[in-house]
C-alpha cells in the first residue's frame, strides 16, 4: 500500500520501492538495495541518485557510496509544500482557460466516487438552501450538509419510501441546491452508477416538487439543530442567479 501511495505523490515504482527499503534497512549501497528489494541491480544506483536529487535520500561518499532515506516527516512536509504550490499554480492556469459552463444543459457524472464528489461540491457552493432526497442515508454527504447548515443555509433531507425506491435500481439520490442546481441519479453499483447534473429549470422544478411535497421530510440527524434566523439571514442568494419558482 505504501508503494502505491508514494507513486501517487510523484515517485515511480522503483523510487518508491527504494525509499521504503532505505527507510527500513538503510544505509545501503546500490548493490545491497538490488539484493533487498524489487529494484533491479542494473537500475539501483540510477534510482538512488534520483532519490538523492529529489532530497529523499542522503549520500555518504565512498566507493561504493551508501544511501540513507530522508526522515518521513521531512519528506512529507516537503511533498505537501510542493503539492500545494503546484495546485495553486494549476488553479490559476485552469481558471484562465475556463469557459462559462452551459448550466441549463444536461451532463452525466459516472461512478459513485465522482457522483458524491459532485454532490459535495454543489452542497459546499450552496448560498441559500439544500434539499436532499435519498433511498438510504448517505453518510458521505453528512459533513457537507453540516457545513451548509453552519453557513445558515436551510437544509432538508428526505428518505423515500420503499414503494418509490423500488422503481429504479441502485441507491437513489436527488439533490437541489438554491432551487437552481440539480443532481439526480443512483449510487450503486459503485463503478457503473451515474447521475445527471444540470441547472435546467425543468429538472429543478421537478426536483423541487419531489423533494418538497412529501410528508416524510426530515432533517438528517448528523447535521444538528436548525440554524437561528439571524444565521439564515446571512445566507445571501447566489449573485446573478435568482432562485426559480415552479
Amino acid at each position: 500500500m505504501a508503494v502505491d501511495l508514494l507513486q501517487r505523490v510523484g515517485l515511480n515504482k522503483y523510487e518508491a520501492e527504494a525509499y521504503l527499503t532505505l527507510l527500513t534497512d538503510g544505509p545501503l549501497t546500490g548493490y545491497e538495495l538490488g539484493k533487498r528489494s524489487s529494484v533491479p541491480l542494473s537500475k539501483s544506483y540510477e534510482t538512488l541518485e534520483r532519490l538523492a536529487r529529489r532530497g529523499l535520500a542522503l549520500v555518504q561518499p565512498g566507493d561504493p557510496p551508501r544511501y540513507l532515506a530522508e526522515l518521513p516527516e521531512r519528506f512529507l512536509a516537503q511533498t505537501r509544500s510542493d503539492q500545494e504550490a503546484v495546485l495553486t499554480a494549476l488553479a490559476t492556469a485552469l481558471a484562465d482557460q475556463q469557459r462559462a459552463e452551459p448550466t441549463e444543459q444536461f451532463w452525466v457524472v459516472r461512478g459513485r466516487v465522482n457522483v458524491l464528489n459532485r454532490a459535495r461540491a454543489l452542497i459546499d457552493g450552496a448560498r441559500e438552501s439544500v434539499a436532499l432526497g435519498q433511498r438510504e442515508v448517505v453518510p458521505e454527504l453528512s459533513e457537507a450538509l453540516g457545513r451548509a447548515r453552519a453557513r445558515g443555509c436551510r437544509v432538508t433531507v428526505q428518505t423515500w419510501a420503499a414503494s418509490v425506491s423500488e422503481r429504479a435500481p441502485g441507491e437513489l439520490v436527488a439533490l437541489l441546491v438554491d432551487d437552481v442546481d440539480a443532481l439526480a441519479g443512483t449510487l450503486m453499483p459503485a463503478s457503473q452508477c451515474q447521475a445527471v447534473v444540470s441547472g435546467n429549470p425543468g429538472l429543478a422544478s421537478s426536483l423541487r416538487i419531489a423533494l418538497g411535497g412529501r410528508e416524510a421530510e426530515r432533517t438528517l440527524a448528523a447535521v444538528g439543530a436548525p440554524a437561528p434566523a439571524a444565521a439564515r439571514s446571512r445566507c445571501a442568494p447566489r449573485p446573478g442567479r435568482a432562485p426559480r419558482r415552479a
